[in-house]
Parts: structure tokens; C-alpha cells; sequence
């Protein structure tokens, strides 16, 4: 299936010809979104594809839709726990008080949201702030050093802002996970938000069989089946259109489609508290790469490392924007480019100095005797 929703999916996913971003920023707007599609196109396929949506234990067909459209309830406390397999909480369920749950209707649309929010801040810094800086900085193949540096120099005045927004976008990349948990916190019912960590505290301290058996008050219901049960209780008043209810029946329905979407909310929330936590890591290295000059001076030197670029760095003077500029630059440039860039920038299109080439020439020979002896080790 080469489209969907008149979209060709491998543009999702194809690579920039230019490095606009990072693996962090790769995380977010193209593995979080293929991890939140592959979701929404199995939930989709289950809700709407799938015409065993919902089985009640009844022969009519209508009071099966109806249960589906109009939502399903606790089963009742009153109901032997021997019968059930997967319920929600029965202690919530009473007369009065029976939480109908209709949301499984719009999870795969709640999932098609946040498809779309994850990947606004990449949109933003493509088409808002970054704007083809990058293209223009390294050109063709042909480009050479010194073009480079010339253009380098026209932009870095724009360097600052370029920096200041990417940590923007990252940090809008952090909103965006917290926006998502939010929505379907909400949509849940409230209990989104401590799911992964419920069921991990419940799967900790769960009885054995015998305690189970001895201390059955003690028992506790899974968060997967409070949240996503497989067995509910769908109540359905049927009676003339002039007239009240005159005949109130309550069936038990199984929605086999909440096994799927137990595991996958589970691994959902795993995720994103991953990729929220490495996100504020990313973003704490970022204010460091702002602030500190010599940790961005560090930083860059580590992009021309794989080069064997090691030069004496302390003639290379710049504000740390201008380092993080040279750094997008450094992974979109052959070695030999970058070389060119670096000696414009030290040398001012001067030849280096017999020292200094001594010990350009001595640390590169030094890396590669060092790969070299690393390869025989093996």
C-alpha cells in the first residue's frame, strides 16, 4: 500500500537530502509517529473493519450496534468474579452510579491527532525557521572551502536565532509528548496518566494463587482490564416511542478488540516516558551547548573527529551558535570539505605552518596507527 489518505507513506519517512535536525528530532516526528500509525491502523482496522467489534450474549443484532454506539458499563459487584476474566473495577459499578465507557468509538481518531501534532514542531523548523540555511550553506558537490566560509559568514549573524529556535522546536517536540498524554488521559477517563506505572505496581505486588484464595479482599483489579476490559455490561431499555421503558435488559458483551489495546497503551506510555526523559536530557545538553562556550567547542569537535580533523581547536575562535552552525555543516560534507572549511576559517586561506601541519600530520597518524592496532587486537 504505497498511499493512505491520498498521502504516499515513504515521504513520511524518506531522508532530508540536507540534515536539517538530529537522531533526537528523528525520534520524535518519524519513529514516535510510525510507532502512534502502526496503533491507529490496527485500532481502526478492529473498530471499523471488523464486524465482531462486540459480541453480546444476545441474537439481536440492534442491541449489539447499540451497545458499540452508546457505550458499555460495569459489570455488576453482584456478578460472580468465577464468570469474569478481565473487568473493570466492579467496586466503582452501582444503580446509580455505572461509568459508561464509549471511548474505544474514538481512539483511532484520538490516535490520528497526535500522528498529526508530532510532527508540527519538525514542520515548523523546516518550513518556518530553518528555511533552507542549511541547503544554502553547503550547495553542490562542487562547492568549495572557500565558498563555504564566505556564506558561512553572510549567515552568522542569523546563527543565533537558527540555534535559539531548533532548542525551540526541541522543546516543543517535549510539549507536544505531554499534549498527547493529556488528550488521551482525558479521553480515558483519567487514567492515562499512571497507567504504565499502575500496571507495573500491580504486576509487582500480585498475589499468588493461594494468597488470592486466603485473603480474597486483598485482591486488586489489573489496570489493563480497569481501562481496557474485555467483558462489559451493555444495559438496553427497549419500549413504544409514545412510552417510557417498559422493558429494561442488561447483556454481558465481550470487546475483544481491548486485548489489543491494553498491550498497546502499555507500551505507548513506556515510550513516551522514554522519549520524554531522553528529551529533557537532550534539551538540559542544549542549554549547555548554548551557554557554555568551550562545551560547544567540545561538542563540534567531536562532528570533525571522525574526520581526522584533529586541529589545534584554539585558534578557532566563535560564539558557541557559530559552532553548532559548523556542526550542522560538518554532518552534511565530505572530510575533505570540511578540512578546506576549517583551514579558511583558522588560516584565511594561508597555508598552516610546519609546526602546526607536524601536528596535524602526528595526531592523524597517531588515530591511524591506533586503528590499526585496535584491528590486529582482533
Amino acid at each position: 500500500m504505497d498511499k493512505f489518505g491520498g498521502l504516499e507513506l515513504k515521504k513520511l519517512f524518506r531522508r532530508d537530502e540536507v540534515h536539517l535536525d538530529n537522531w533526537l528530532f528523528k525520534l520524535h516526528h518519524q519513529v514516535n509517529f510510525f510507532v502512534i500509525l502502526v496503533g491507529f491502523l490496527f485500532i481502526f482496522g478492529e473498530n471499523y473493519l471488523n464486524g465482531k467489534a462486540i459480541v453480546c450474549v444476545t441474537e439481536q443484532a440492534y442491541a449489539n450496534q447499540y451497545c458499540w454506539l452508546h457505550g458499555t458499563g460495569h459489570l455488576s459487584a453482584n456478578f460472580g468474579k468465577e464468570f469474569t476474566k478481565c473487568t473493570m473495577d466492579q467496586k466503582e459499578a452501582t444503580e446509580k452510579n455505572d461509568r459508561e465507557t464509549h471511548y474505544y468509538l474514538w481512539l483511532p481518531f484520538i490516535l490520528l491527532l497526535c500522528m498529526g501534532l508530532v510532527k508540527i514542531p519538525r514542520v515548523i523548523w523546516k518550513t518556518l525557521c530553518e528555511r533552507g540555511i542549511m541547503a544554502s550553506l553547503v550547495g553542490d558537490e562542487a562547492q568549495t572551502g572557500e565558498k563555504i566560509v564566505a556564506r558561512f559568514k553572510k549567515l552568522k549573524r542569523r546563527s543565533v536565532p537558527y540555534h535559539v529556535y531548533f532548542a525551540v522546536c526541541e522543546l516543543l517536540n517535549i510539549v507536544i509528548i505531554l499534549l498527547c498524554f493529556q488528550i488521551l488521559d482525558s479521553l480515558l477517563n483519567g487514567k492515562f496518566w499512571m497507567y504504565g506505572a499502575n500496571v507495573s505496581n500491580y504486576y509487582k505486588d500480585k498475589l499468588t494463587p493461594e494468597d488470592q484464595n486466603n485473603n480474597s479482599g486483598l485482591e486488586k483489579t489489573n489496570p489493563m482490564c480497569n481501562l481496557f476490559p474485555t467483558e462489559v455490561a451493555c444495559n438496553l431499555c427497549t419500549g413504544s416511542i409514545g412510552g417510557g421503558c417498559n422493558d429494561k435488559s442488561s447483556f454481558l458483551c465481550i470487546l475483544s478488540n481491548n486485548l489489543f489495546n491494553q498491550y498497546f497503551f502499555l507500551i505507548l506510555w513506556f515510550w513516551w516516558v522514554f522519549l520524554l526523559f531522553i528529551s529533557i536530557l537532550g534539551l538540559l545538553y542544549r542549554a549547555a551547548q548554548m551557554s557554555i562556550p568551550s562545551f560547544s567547542k567540545a561538542v563540534f569537535q567531536t562532528y570533525i573527529t571522525p574526520y581526522g580533523l584533529e586541529y589545534p581547536m584554539s585558534k578557532l575562535v566563535l560564539r558557541p551558535t557559530d559552532y553548532f552552525l559548523l556542526g550542522r555543516l560538518a554532518i552534511n560534507v565530505k572530510g575533505s570539505t570540511m578540512e578546506a572549511v576549517l583551514n579558511e576559517l583558522m588560516y584565511k586561506g594561508k597555508k598552516p605552518s610546519k609546526e602546526e601541519e607536524t601536528i596535524r600530520v602526528t595526531i592523524s597518524n597517531g588515530q591511524s596507527s591506533g586503528e590499526e592496532q585496535s584491528s590486529g587486537e582482533e
